[in-house]
């Protein structure tokens, strides 16, 4: 998993959904038919081909309009959620590990208290639990949470983390800063360090699963294969640049989905992965895009 890191940014946009339409492929009916007859759209195979529904994605909560339905809207992505039972646990400080992570008795507690499915694994280390390393290195990036070599503290943060009935569009803010931070983080982050790709296929999928069944795919490669659903190369093969493509922008959904960005569920027969995205995460993820690509141009 991605140890804690620092990163920059500040809550982006203005929470509305119009940030897609600049990246959404538009039905061409001109493409060449595939082999179902069917015209291309310029999704990646393994999408829907359908295109993309414009009021869901205008759908974002409205902080100016109704603050206490929005700050309702972010206390329930399950990174926010995390976040705010983490800074519970922590309180007043509590020790750290030499890697910068919570001891295993407080793990085990959070993932007793959180009710979390490790899938069998034993548990070694905090950064095995994206449930909890979301949480913990949003907070740390954005200065709520402090650390030593030896010990954690709350921080005064980059914008007050205060109740949401109190006062929920200071909550919004909140909530919008750790999912921006969070998402810095893990495009910042190699894959290897439990970072994304971060692929236009990634964010062509993220933008599917808004969708009231949000986006189904198949749970592993060798399913889509055997339906038949994976592009042949020129030799009538597989093609393996397709194989890539899905694996990269599944690996991607599923490494946000454990961090509390997304939600994924594993159909009763395994052969189908779904997962479930809300706007407001959607839009801050455009948002993360577009500030890192500021950053990466000559000055």
């Amino acid at each position: 998993m991605m140890s804690a890191q620092s990163g920059p940014g500040s809550p982006s946009g203005d929470g509305s959904g119009a940030v897609f339409f600049s990246a959404a492929p538009e039905p061409d009916t001109t493409d060449p038919v595939d082999a179902a007859g069917q015209g291309q759209t310029g999704w990646p195979w393994f999408l829907p081909q359908s295109g993309l529904r414009r009021d869901l994605l205008e759908s974002a909560a409205d902080v100016d309009q109704d603050p206490a339905g929005a700050a309702a809207v972010y206390a329930g992505i399950p990174l926010v959620h995390g976040a705010v039972r983490l800074l519970e646990h922590v309180g007043e400080g509590c020790e750290v590990t030499s890697d910068g992570a919570l001891p295993l008795a407080d793990v085990r507690a959070l993932v007793v208290s959180w009710q979390l499915d490790l899938g069998g694994q034993e548990l070694t280390s905090m950064w095995q639990v994206g449930e909890v390393v979301g949480p913990w290195n949003a907070l740390v990036s954005g200065g709520w949470l402090e650390l030593s070599s030896t010990w954690v503290g709350p921080g005064e943060g980059m914008a007050p983390a205060v109740p949401q009935a109190e006062e929920p569009a200071a909550f919004v803010r909140f909530a919008r800063a750790l999912i921006l931070l969070l998402l810095l983080d893990v495009l910042k982050q190699s894959p290897e360090d439990g970072g994304l790709f971060g692929d236009p296929d990634t964010f062509a999928a993220l933008m599917h699963t808004v969708e009231p069944e949000g986006l189904l795919l198949p749970a592993e490669i060798r399913i889509a294969l055997d339906r038949g659903l994976v592009p042949e190369d020129p030799g009538g093969d597989p093609d393996m640049d397709e194989i890539q493509r899905y694996w990269r922008a599944q690996r991607d959904l599923t490494a946000l989905a454990a961090y509390g960005l997304l939600s994924r569920e594993t159909s009763a027969d395994g052969q189908d992965t779904s997962f479930h995205g809300a706007i407001e995460v959607i839009v801050e993820a455009f948002g993360a895009q577009e500030i890192l690509s500021e950053l990466d141009e000559p000055q």
